[in-house]
């Protein structure tokens, strides 16, 4: 025996993580039921090769260039000139990995024709794959996401020689020698949530004609919005979305490039700010490769959006797709920390045990599998929600597709409900698995290295933790939840789709019957105090998790029996009936845990265990978990020993 040194002894070497699209048996199989035969097999080629180019050498060189070079503002040259405009610096891994989801679709895929009104279903299948490796690139995309949908609102009846035309054209392309980032500017520092309290203004100054370029130039909007905005992400952007006051006092909603081109006196051209002015770039936990800043808007020039005084209506077109880009870039993260963990399961002994076969840990890694599957469901429900909305319901759909609501009255009301809690609860759940995900590696998983992306699930965390307050915290998005359900006849019209589409169509009785319980018990606590709402919404967390608990059960079963697959029924009966999928202190009790549990043998549960993560059956050779001792025929004392 030697001792060991700096270059010799035990070193411990992870595989490669595998191709996120081909090695995820659940994104495999949501596709398979969200997306008809003939969309899949055009798609899929597209996103295994997406897949393989998302853990490539070369994307990984791209994250830890940007991880080691974070953004910074620079306004004066060496000389103490002042810079035309402020130029906001970020590196080039920044950029081409943002270059690399754009020309792959990100935000364009949810706007083409291609794929019909699955567009935004085949949308979310390339963010998931990108997220994880965007360098939090995923931020600007899903807020020029946003603004597609809604600068295609605005274009009916306007003149064809209307910029936002070409602003919508530039927001959705693939050419990223033509593409535009956009952005939105809401948070400020009186209100944080609550954008009423808005301290930035609008003016109506159109520019006289004999100073314009061009009857329509977007550089010549006829509003100066002055303010200043607090949290300002993806500054780097070409265009911004802004919330600002009217003489009314009202909030409307204005956009307008970050830049504007003007002659100089040497005849030549060049662009200057449009009245924004960078005061710092936030020094935040996570997100560092994201420029986000405090900015000073002086008479920015833009262009009103929609009604005058109806601004907060007319931004909410924009966060029903922000926030399922939220949750998306959550599960994205999530599932690439749960890739690493297992790879270092893998290869990973404990008292001369192998780790994956460990009981104790294939329980956690189990646990957290049943949890990712039941809320990846959420997530691409809620998608297709907002893709048949604005595109229209699949006419050729399969009798066993997802218990989608009725178009109208009844989408918008499940749309929006399910829109807000799943952006909560994915969010707030993919936080804590990607903490366990870290304690899953011990010391190692709290590793940060810049050099390393391909293994540092400290990355993940911190910018997965972005997402519990990007486009409403929690507590905001349950009090959204809450007041919306109790809003006129919203909650009967929920229960309608419930009840009807959802839970009367489950053919599993057990499930069935404990579906109906929780959801009796969550229907009437929300119905008991409807008309004390404050005391509703004092346990609105509560409601929240417990809905999209209830939802999420409700479309496991549905998914499992299509086909009847043994590992989606085992996912879905421990999801219901063993009560699963909820977290903690965040659900209430009644609901999740009633007296239909089910009695499981412990040693098939653990073969279960196995299958759920492995995908095969527990060996022979399993771990046995701890040292058993061995017999000893003589006086001398037991030796612990591992049965390997």
């Amino acid at each position: 025996m030697k001792p060991s040194t700096i270059d010799s002894g035990f070193i411990l070497s992870l595989p490669r993580l595998p191709n996120p699209a081909t090695s995820d048996p659940a994104y495999k199989r949501i596709l398979d039921w969200y997306l008809p035969l003939q969309v899949l097999e055009k798609l899929w080629p597209r996103l295994e090769k997406f897949g393989g180019e998302a853990v490539s050498d070369r994307i990984n060189d791209h994250i830890s260039d940007a991880e080691k070079h974070p953004p910074y503002v620079k306004t004066r040259n060496v000389w103490g000139t002042k810079y035309p405009h402020d130029r906001l610096v970020t590196s080039e891994g920044w950029k081409r990995v943002g270059d690399w989801g754009i020309q792959n679709g990100v935000v364009a895929a949810g706007y083409e024709n291609e794929f019909g009104p699955y567009r935004r279903i085949a949308q979310h299948a390339l963010n998931y794959i990108y997220s994880a490796s965007s360098t939090v690139y995923s931020c600007p995309v899903s807020m020029t996401s946003g603004a597609g949908r809604l600068m295609a609102r605005q274009l009916e009846g306007l003149p064809p020689q209307h910029p936002f035309h070409e602003v919508y054209r530039r927001i959705t392309t693939r050419d990223v020698n033509e593409n535009w980032i956009s952005s939105q500017w809401m948070t400020e520092r009186p209100g944080g949530s609550d954008v009423q309290n808005s301290e930035t203004f609008a003016v109506h100054s159109p520019l006289p004609s004999q100073e314009k370029t061009g009857d329509m130039n977007f550089e010549e909007g006829d509003w100066l919005v002055s303010g200043y905005k607090f949290f300002c992400s993806a500054t780097d952007c070409d265009v911004a979305l802004m919330l600002a006051k009217t003489e009314s006092g009202q909030l409307s909603l204005f956009i307008a490039p970050t830049k504007k081109t003007v002659q100089i006196p040497d005849g030549s051209t060049q662009l200057e700010t449009n009245g924004i002015r960078f005061h710092r770039l936030k020094n935040k936990m996570g997100t560092k490769e994201l420029p986000t800043a405090e900015l000073e808007l002086q008479d920015v020039r833009a262009w009103m959006v929609g009604p005058v005084d109806r601004g907060i209506a007319t931004i909410a077109t924009l966060l029903n797709v922000t926030r399922t880009h939220n949750f998306v870039t959550a599960l994205s993260c999530w599932r690439r920390g749960m890739a690493i963990a297992k790879g270092f399961a893998q290869t990973r002994t404990t008292i001369d045990q192998p780790l994956w076969t460990f009981p104790m840990h294939l329980r956690l890694l189990a646990g957290m599998e049943v949890k990712f599957q039941g809320l990846l469901q959420l997530a691409f429900f809620t998608t297709s929600l907002l893709s048949f909305a604005d595109n229209g319901f699949p006419p050729d759909r399969s009798s066993k597709y997802a218990p989608l609501p009725e178009p109208g009255e009844q989408m918008t009301v499940v749309q929006r409900a399910l829109t807000a809690a799943a952006k909560a609860v994915i969010c707030k759940v993919s936080c804590i698995a990607l903490q366990e995900c870290q304690e899953a590696m011990g010391g190692v998983g709290y590793m940060d290295e810049p050099d390393e992306p391909e293994n540092n699930i400290s990355r993940l965390y911190r910018d997965t933790a972005a997402n519990m307050t990007w486009e409403g915290t929690t507590n905001v998005l349950s009090s959204e939840v809450v007041r919306h359900l109790l809003n006129g006849r919203n909650l009967e019209i929920f229960s309608t789709w419930f009840e009807g589409a959802v839970i009367s169509r489950v053919s599993d009785a057990d499930i069935r019957a404990k579906l109906e319980a929780a959801w009796a018990v969550l229907k009437k606590r929300l119905s008991v105090d409807k008309e004390d709402l404050g005391a509703v919404l004092a346990e609105g967390r509560q409601i929240m998790f417990s809905l999209a608990w209830v939802v999420s059960g409700g479309l496991l079963a549905h998914d499992a029996q299509r086909d009847g697959n043994a590992a989606a029924v085992e996912v879905s009966r421990r999801w219901v009936l063993d009560g699963e999928g909820g977290v903690g202190e965040f659900v209430i009790p009644e609901v999740i845990h009633s007296q239909h549990r089910r009695a499981v043998d412990a040693r098939k549960r653990l073969n279960w265990d196995c299958r759920l993560v492995w995908g095969v059956e527990l060996p022979q050779d399993a771990a046995l978990g701890y040292r058993a001792p061995s017999k000893k025929t003589s006086g001398e004392p037991e030796k612990m020993v591992a049965r390997l």
